[in-house]
């Protein structure tokens, strides 16, 4: 009996001493990635709101044009970086980080699309001020989509990259033990530092994002690394809400009863939601603009800039 209560003992005390090396070395690992610069970080306001502390940037002046970027890891407000320059010449634009992303606050929440709809809404009304274009990509259209149908006042032309929706299914008990397992302390910390690691990163942004493998540089997946380890631990349950689906919305009901304006972009290689998705938004809306880019992935915007741009200037004219 002593035998095994030593056992126990030592097996208990070797946890521990795990669990605790583990736990530091999860915080220098943080503490390291946060004192690195982004170095195509934009200057950026802050904003109070019901979801935290944002940070966004504004660009040019006339009339209010929203950006809001995906939802992949380490996604942030640069991923418009090369759009800014020109459509801040015909619009005020807005760039926010999404909460749970890049330089905004990262809540100790599950999030999910409701609550960014109500964020896309909230920003509008607070920060804009007025009715504004919006323009959004992958599971940020369907948030778009969503925040129109809470308020259909604040949007007043969308513009809609690869949005998600069609694809997702409603998170499932399965699923919702994942979301469980990724927000633990220790473990979902661990699992959201090796899916955030420089490796996994550039994996998925070759893989995933981009066509081109040449626009797949050092820095850029420096800089996802780095947003995505911003907010130190609280930045895994973003993740786990992503992971778990917990960001589906149905958004075919809103879109055949939308009476504003609609353009849907797709980049033809994108594998994780394949154009052909393009064709069940183009049966519920025919008569919308549609643009299908050649040799782009999830970021048509980002790796055909040029002519994304000019698609842009002419649907929003």
């Amino acid at each position: 009996m002593k035998q095994n209560k030593k056992r126990a003992s030592l097996f208990c005390a070797v946890i521990a001493v795990f669990a605790c090396t583990l736990s530091a070395a999860q915080h220098i690992l943080f503490y390291i990635a946060n004192k690195k610069q982004n170095t195509q970080q934009m200057p950026q306001k802050v904003y109070q709101s019901k979801e935290g502390t944002i940070a966004y940037s504004v660009y040019g002046t006339g009339r209010p044009l929203l950006l809001l970027h995906n939802t992949e890891v380490g996604a942030s407000g640069t991923e418009w970086q090369n759009n800014i320059e020109s459509l801040s010449r015909m619009y005020q634009v807005f760039v926010p980080d999404l909460p749970g992303f890049g330089n905004s606050q990262k809540s100790k929440i599950t999030y999910t699309a409701y609550q960014y709809a109500l964020f896309i809404n909230h920003f509008i009304e607070n920060v804009i001020q007025r009715s504004a274009f919006v323009v959004a990509s992958s599971a940020s259209a369907d948030f778009a989509v969503m925040a129109y149908a809470l308020n259909h006042n604040n949007i007043r032309k969308l513009v809609l990259i690869s949005p998600t929706a069609f694809q997702n299914a409603i998170p499932t008990d399965k699923e919702n033990k994942k979301r469980i397992l990724y927000q633990l302390p220790l473990l979902g910390t661990q699992i959201f530092i090796l899916s955030a690691s420089k490796k996994a990163i550039k994996k998925n942004l070759t893989e995933n994002l981009f066509f081109s493998k040449e626009m797949v540089t050092k820095q850029l997946i420096e800089n996802y690394y780095t947003m995505a380890h911003r907010g130190n631990e609280t930045a895994r349950f973003s993740f786990a809400s992503v992971e778990s689906q917990f960001l589906y919305t149905d958004i075919q009901k809103t879109l055949k009863e939308m009476k504003i304006p609609l353009c849907v972009v797709w980049g033809k290689q994108n594998r994780c939601n394949t154009y052909e998705q393009m064709n069940n938004i183009q049966n519920i809306r025919p008569h919308d603009t549609y643009f299908l880019f050649e040799n782009t992935r999830m970021l048509p915007h980002y790796e055909n800039s040029e002519v994304f741009n000019e698609s842009i200037h002419s649907f929003l004219q």
